[in-house]
């Protein structure tokens, strides 16, 4: 699960954090999630005006999930992206990412607090390269106060791959006999899931008679959930029907059918579906990126999709949800400390203008609101959330970069 999260020079951030990193984890240390200060949690809802960075910060981390999964040269020009230079806030500068994890080592089933730190500098000719790379380690000392421990670092100097487009973090997390912390941050990286089902149209790959065969998980775009089904189906006991028979109960158009799929499933699936299917994985993700889950759903399934994704971080305290949304009702029955606000400077010049992310529940005047019942979504709509406006979308913003 990622605590908190610090990008600088990268899109529209210079130096930007959501959450707490691991220099403030010692005033945490023996409290209760519940009483821990700002961070991120295990749902986490982004808001505000377009423009103001929330696309941006989802797209920062499929980034750096990119540049481990394959290298930083492919991360820059893959999911659309413009190449690295085009990257850049200052050019002259090397971009850089900061991730603070709490993970369970499945060893001692306790919780293991680790950063992750990917520095990517550009060569005279542009190219991407890793310039440091580094693991921390957050631990009780003999003295039971916390220290910050190195695990490894992998930099120009002392260079632990001898290519400078990989990451050490890709190649140790695969090796038997690597450390434990190296792994814990690998699989937890690459469980990361960033959905795209809220996309303008889904693909008909499988309707169309392609791929045909069961899938084990759901893909970003939904695309396979025949594919899923099949799969599901062919465990040969009754998971599929009492699946079947759970999802239908939750989704109001289908609750007094007798069918056990929404119409036309097999070439445009409901998203509320594709949705309640994910949060059933049964290898659940570490954490999953959503923008606007709530598009194209009726008001009754942003109230059904709220409740199943606070069920689904229920089930899993160590996964975590992070969706952006522009509709009050999916943040209701949010804690101000679940909901972070983007906003911009309003200036003529949006290039200069400053991302500032805060969290609602750093506001008192929000804070004494919801202790007297208020929900967040009425509170959002009354106007005590948003700051500055734009007339810019994120990708104007890509595009000026």
């Amino acid at each position: 699960m990622i605590l908190g999260v610090n990008i600088k020079n990268f899109d529209v951030f210079t130096d930007d954090t959501v959450g707490m990193m691991i220099g403030d984890s010692a005033q945490y240390a023996g409290t209760a999630p519940s009483e821990q200060g700002i961070r991120l949690r295990n749902l986490n809802a982004l808001i505000g005006r377009n423009n103001t960075g929330k696309s941006a910060f989802i797209r920062a981390l499929s980034f750096v999930k990119r540049c481990i999964i394959t290298d930083v040269g492919k991360a820059s020009t893959t999911d659309n992206r413009p190449g690295f230079m085009n990257l850049l806030v200052d050019k002259d500068k090397p971009a850089s990412f900061s991730i603070f994890f709490r993970i369970m080592d499945p060893n001692t089933k306790k919780s293991d607090f680790l950063q992750y730190e990917l520095t990517v500098g550009a060569s005279a000719q542009g190219s991407p390269y890793i310039e440091n790379e580094r693991v921390l380690s957050s631990v009780r000392g003999e003295d039971g106060k916390i220290e910050v421990r190195e695990v490894y670092t992998n930099s120009s100097e002392a260079r632990l791959i001898n290519d400078d487009r990989i990451t050490a973090l890709s190649v140790l997390g695969r090796l038997n006999g690597s450390d434990d912390p190296i792994k814990l941050l690998m699989n937890e990286i690459n469980g990361w899931f960033f959905c795209a089902f809220s996309a303008e149209e889904s693909s008909d790959y499988f309707s169309a008679g392609n791929a045909p065969g069961g899938h084990k998980h759901l893909n970003s775009e939904g695309s396979n959930v025949g594919n899923v089904l099949d799969y599901i189906k062919s465990l040969g006991d009754d998971t599929y029907e009492d699946l079947m028979d759970e999802i239908n109960s939750k989704i109001p158009t289908m609750r007094k059918k007798k069918k056990h799929l929404p119409m036309n499933l097999q070439g445009s699936p409901e998203k509320l579906f594709k949705y309640l299917l994910l949060l059933r994985d049964p290898e659940p993700k570490s954490t999953i990126f959503i923008e606007t889950p709530d598009r194209d759903l009726y008001h009754d399934m942003v109230d059904v999709l709220a409740d199943d994704m606070r069920e689904f971080t229920l089930r899993h305290p160590y996964s975590q949800i992070i969706f952006s949304t522009h509709n009050p009702y999916i943040v209701e029955s949010m804690s101000p400390k679940e909901i972070w606000v983007f906003s911009r400077d309003d200036e003529e010049d949006y290039e200069k203008a400053d991302v500032k992310i805060t969290c609602a529940g750093s506001d008192p005047v929000v804070m004494a609101l919801t202790e007297q019942g208020v929900g967040m979504g009425a509170i959002w709509y009354g106007g005590h959330l948003d700051q500055g406006s734009s007339e810019y979308d994120d990708e104007g913003i890509n595009n000026a970069h």
